[in-house]
């Protein structure tokens, strides 16, 4: 098969591969696009699901394209549940569980697999669940049908944000962070003590220093065992531990790997024909995970691409996380030496990060302070 008759392949439904698209096709409205998948391509948002779980929103209620309409909408093809086995970069081809499929250029979108606790032990361990993906969302909603005690492992972002809507769903949960405070070194220690605080208050109960030793079934549902030696009953235990780039596939096929696929500012890999966009690359020592820095990502790709210069920069971003209870607004510093300095107000605190030279490098406002988000962003950007 000559080189113009070979599709551009994006392995990966997710943000990643379907900004990919959306990007690409502003520039080439003709050109062939294949997208493989393993599950069934339909487009949703991840950062939905916390919202979905607080409002009882069924898994299809969440679908916001499947793979059929996007094919349609983008005049691509896609390929569902398909599993790439190798990239034979040699013949640019590559082998999967249905056919070999060529390509003229290469995009890995494959997105990251979620962590799960690897030193519980008990006969229940593998009813851990995690929360990554449409499906895992629709199972966790068939395990939640009629029973309401959930315990959640890992108190970052996502586990804050889950803790939050799924009391106010009316679960009573139990949120488990082996660190001192919740969400690690994202926040200092006045804006995590009030988290913390108001979190509480509507009902989480948060142990600290403190995990799962045990997972066992029990006559009433799963039978925990902490490793401080306390015992209690729930019935779902969900892992909100973070997760880990998918780079299998990369490492044999001899891409440079690191935590993620290592590109270039082009988010080129070591293979002029491969690119990597989205949470499996990383650029610079730094992984992709927020959502605007992904859809960044996926314009530069579209741009080298289509033959033009372009080159990815991090760039600040807010993020607003999604706990009602206790508003929060962070601009995380980028990792250089400095320190965090905080001020509480009556229903609030504001924290700012300052570089060894004073310069403001990053900031997070926590309950009446958010307001004044957007202003501080002008002044660290």
């Amino acid at each position: 098969m000559s080189s113009d008759q070979r599709p551009l392949v994006i392995i990966g439904t997710g943000l990643a591969g379907y900004s990919v698209v959306r990007a690409y096709r502003q520039r080439d409205s003709s050109g062939k696009l294949l997208l493989i998948t393993a599950d069934d391509g339909a487009a949703y948002s991840r950062a939905q699901f916390p919202f979905a779980l607080s409002a009882s929103q069924e898994a299809r209620e969440l679908v916001l394209a499947t793979a059929e309409q996007m094919a349609y909408r983008f005049d691509i093809s896609v390929r569902t549940r398909t599993r790439v086995i190798r990239v034979e970069r040699g013949e640019r081809v590559l082998v999967t569980d249905r056919a070999m499929v060529p390509y003229s250029r290469l995009v890995l979108a494959c997105g990251a697999e979620p962590l799960r606790p690897t030193t519980l032990r008990g006969s229940a361990v593998d009813q851990v669940l995690t929360l990554s993906s449409l499906d895992e969302y629709r199972y966790l909603r068939h395990e939640l049908a009629g029973r309401r005690r959930v315990t959640l492992l890992g108190g970052d972002v996502a586990g804050c944000e889950f803790a939050d809507h799924l009391v106010r769903a009316g679960c009573a949960v139990n949120l488990f962070e082996p660190g001192s405070r919740l969400l690690g070194e994202r926040l200092p220690t006045l804006c995590a003590s009030r988290l913390a605080r108001l979190l509480g208050r509507t009902g989480v109960r948060i142990t600290l220093e403190d995990g799962l030793a045990r997972v066992d079934q029990g006559e009433d549902g799963l039978l925990l065992t902490t490793l401080s030696g306390a015992r209690f009953a729930t019935d779902v235990v969900i892992a909100v531990l973070g997760s880990r780039p998918r780079i299998d596939l990369a490492r044999a096929a001899g891409l440079a790997v690191g935590r993620g696929i290592q590109v270039d500012a082009g988010l080129c890999s070591s293979d002029p024909d491969i690119f990597a966009v989205g949470r499996c690359a990383e650029l610079g020592g730094k992984l992709f995970e927020a959502p605007d820095d992904i859809e960044s990502g996926a314009r530069i790709v579209a741009e080298r691409l289509a033959g033009a210069p372009a080159a990815m920069r991090w760039r600040p971003r807010l993020h607003r996380l999604q706990v009602e209870a206790c508003p929060i607004v962070l601009c995380e510093p980028p990792p250089v030496s400095g320190e965090w300095q905080e001020t509480a107000t009556p229903k609030g605190v504001r924290a700012f990060f300052h570089d060894r030279h004073g310069d403001c490098r990053g900031f997070a406002l926590v309950g009446d302070t958010v307001d004044q988000a957007e202003a501080e962003f002008r002044r660290v950007i």
